[in-house]
């Protein structure tokens, strides 16, 4: 039996692209599962395309396929990838939309499908005319090392956003982070795994600043419930990742931050 193709766009549902890439694949294998995982990626947003799928992955059955699709170089250089990570597989352009993915399984394999674009049909719609078919192919059980040479994952793109750092200062310590996704509460998710990051970041109060905005106090708290309305905290979200919120209110707006951009979270006193 196939397994399911989970398709993550930029694509949106005015347009008939979403549409059209679902009708490739009920053509090429007739009774795939085909779940949409989201074409609510703002247009060209590779940070937040990544964290909804390194969010999502694990949620999905072994043997899922994803075809994700963020993709502003279509048509130009850059390579098409298959990343074999815990049981599934990611189908994506080489643009560091798979490189929270490859954060969380530094191991994984890859391979590179770039050969498949020579002659496709559309040099403007790759994910229609090269990964729609590649994902059918995988769905029927076809092997990624199959498909394609393997490549050196440290020689993928990766984007700042996929590398937090942390650096002493005089006086303690910082978190060169980023936002990968403002939700519509105002949440800002940070590029900081709430497993690897969350017992070092458990201090009294620490200061977060994004670039351009304010530097305001927070402190980090288990649930919004914890903080005071319009308090701004840092938790651990649903997603596993960090994020910093306010008590109904928009944490975005009061830190002027916006997706990819760099945020540090200074932490006095407590050293790396």
């Amino acid at each position: 039996m196939p397994g399911p193709v989970a398709l993550l766009t930029d694509f949106g549902c005015a347009d008939p692209y979403a549409g059209q890439l679902r009708g490739a694949l009920a053509a090429l294998a007739p009774g795939l599962t085909v779940i949409d995982l989201s074409h609510g990626v703002e247009p060209f947003n590779v940070a937040q395309g990544a964290f909804f799928l390194a969010a999502s992955l694990e949620h999905f059955p072994v043997g899922t396929v994803f075809l994700a699709v963020v993709d502003p170089g279509v048509g130009g250089p850059r390579r098409l990838l298959a990343l074999c990570a815990a049981g599934r597989t990611v189908l994506a352009p080489d643009n560091g939309l798979a490189g929270l993915v490859l954060a969380r399984h530094p191991g994984a394999p890859v391979f590179d499908l770039s050969a498949h674009a020579l002659g496709a049909a559309s040099h403007t719609f790759h994910g229609r005319d090269v990964l729609a078919p590649l994902a059918a192919r995988l769905a029927r059980g076809e092997a990624a090392r199959a498909l394609g040479p393997a490549l050196d994952p440290a020689a993928l793109v990766r984007p700042d956003w996929t590398c937090p750092a942390r650096e002493a200062t005089p006086d303690g310590s910082r978190i060169l982070a980023a936002v990968i996704h403002v939700d519509r509460f105002g949440n800002c998710v940070l590029n900081l795994e709430a497993r690897a990051w969350g017992p070092t970041l458990r201090a009294a109060a620490l200061t977060a600043r994004a670039q351009g905005g304010p530097a305001l106090d927070a402190r980090a708290v288990r649930a919004y419930a914890e903080l005071a309305p319009g308090e701004l905290g840092l938790l651990a979200g649903s997603q596993g990742y960090l994020e910093l919120a306010c008590n109904q209110a928009p944490a975005a707006l009061a830190l002027g931050a916006r997706c990819a951009a760099p945020l540090t979270l200074t932490l006095p006193g407590v050293r790396p």
